[in-house]
């Protein structure tokens, strides 16, 4: 692994410190997908890649590779749709609710399924983007003060600002469906419901390998719930997995539209209650960085290269935004593309009394006078790495169930 670790360790300080960053983490999960969505990229993903998945110089993995048999796949939490149409997936769904705050969360989630090949297969495109600190110092915020965010209590607004910017992420998987003759023929997956009688399966509804910070993982997933004919579209995943590090599950709903729609919310609070998930631990994905038309509101790529420690425009799957493009996803008045820097900063309280923002006029290109001090450089390596994902945590949002979803109808009670 010389090639890719010279460009990691000799030629790449975000690779160097993203290394030290996930060390420091001593395993903790959540702090090593902080550490990836500061400091990760191509070099550090082609570095883990190779050193731990492909010669196993780290010796980190505990688990056996592989996907999971369709008779040892772990049984999911409620049983899974049956005659589950694979077509009804073809086309572009947007992520609106999450359960693990781990991976589930992430802004501008969309994943968009191919027409069904081979039988039972999808090719899925998968987008999503982290937040994450941009390094202190770097740009300068405003009158040299140290930027900082708060949110009002709705979540929409911002208060003061903060050097926040969002990696973009693009992958590609191939999903196989198993058959439905498959499902049925697990005698220990079916059973009857003792209330009806109704036949019912808990066997897995496809499964999935990919790749994700240069690591293999293996899921597999389960359709748990789905839209009544009347009701706007949208798909219940339950879904479990495992890397060669460790074993994950998590939940989510599939929506055609960026928001969950409003009749929709009932049937899927019902299933998330009836499979002993709490509803009210689920997140809302921020999607505002899609437009109506499905278009992101920050593809404008940036064609001069930033400095070393803002993110790598060469490599694909990473895109960079400034905090006005933050300000976007959360709702802040829409400001100009351009490929710089720009805050939102307090403006001076007016006579009522009350608060307002405006933006900075201080816009700076992204390559004028970017290096950073030495003494960030080193804080960089010194710092608690948990930071990261704490300031990822403190963006969730989570779900806000309107009181008439809660009540159970008189058919579910």
């Amino acid at each position: 692994c010389s090639l890719q670790a010279k460009a990691c360790l000799a030629d790449d300080p975000s690779c160097r410190k993203g290394l030290t960053c996930t060390a420091k983490c001593l395993g903790d999960n959540a702090c090593i997908t902080g550490c990836m969505a500061r400091y990760g990229n191509e070099n550090l993903d082609h570095l883990l890649k190779c050193t731990i998945e492909d010669n196993e110089c780290i010796k980190v993995a505990i688990l056996e590779g592989g996907a999971d048999e369709f008779s040892a796949a772990p049984k999911p939490p409620a049983p899974t749709v049956q005659n589950f149409q694979l077509a009804s997936m073809e086309g572009s769904w947007y992520k609106v609710v999450g359960f693990n705050p781990n991976y589930d969360c992430y802004a501008c989630q969309r994943n968009t399924f191919s027409a069904p090949q081979n039988g039972n297969e999808l090719q899925v495109d998968v987008e999503f983007s982290m937040p994450r600190l941009l390094p202190d110092g770097s740009p300068p915020p405003p009158e040299n003060k140290r930027e900082s965010i708060a949110l009002s209590g709705d979540g929409m607004t911002l208060a003061g600002s903060k050097s926040i910017g969002l990696n973009d992420y693009a992958t590609h998987e191939t999903m196989v469906f198993d058959s439905a003759e498959g499902r049925k023929a697990g005698t220990d997956l079916v059973m009857k419901k003792k209330s009806t009688q109704e036949e019912v399966s808990y066997a897995r509804t496809a499964h999935s390998e990919g790749e994700m910070f240069g690591l293999k993982f293996w899921e597999n997933w389960y359709i748990i719930g789905e839209n009544d004919a009347d009701q706007p579209e949208f798909k219940f995943v339950y879904y479990n997995g495992k890397t060669r590090q460790n074993t994950y599950d998590g939940a989510f709903v599939y929506s055609r539209t960026r928001d969950l729609d409003p009749t929709a919310m009932k049937k899927v609070y019902q299933i998330a209650s009836d499979a002993g998930m709490n509803p009210d631990q689920f997140c809302k994905i921020r999607n505002g960085c899609f437009n109506d038309d499905g278009s992101k509101l920050h593809n404008n790529k940036q064609q001069d290269a930033p400095s070393e420690d803002l993110g790598l425009p060469s490599d694909p799957f990473r895109g960079f935004l400034a905090s006005t493009k933050v300000s976007q996803l959360l709702g802040v008045e829409s400001v100009a593309a351009e490929p710089a820097f720009a805050s939102f900063i307090e403006a001076p309280t007016p006579e009522d009394g009350a608060p307002r923002l405006s933006k900075s006029n201080r816009i700076r290109s992204p390559t004028a006078n970017n290096k950073r001090a030495w003494w960030y450089e080193v804080g960089d390596y010194l710092e608690n790495p948990h930071r990261h994902f704490a300031t990822m945590d403190e963006l969730r949002v989570t779900m806000d169930w309107p009181e008439d979803v809660k009540t159970p109808s008189s058919s579910q009670r």
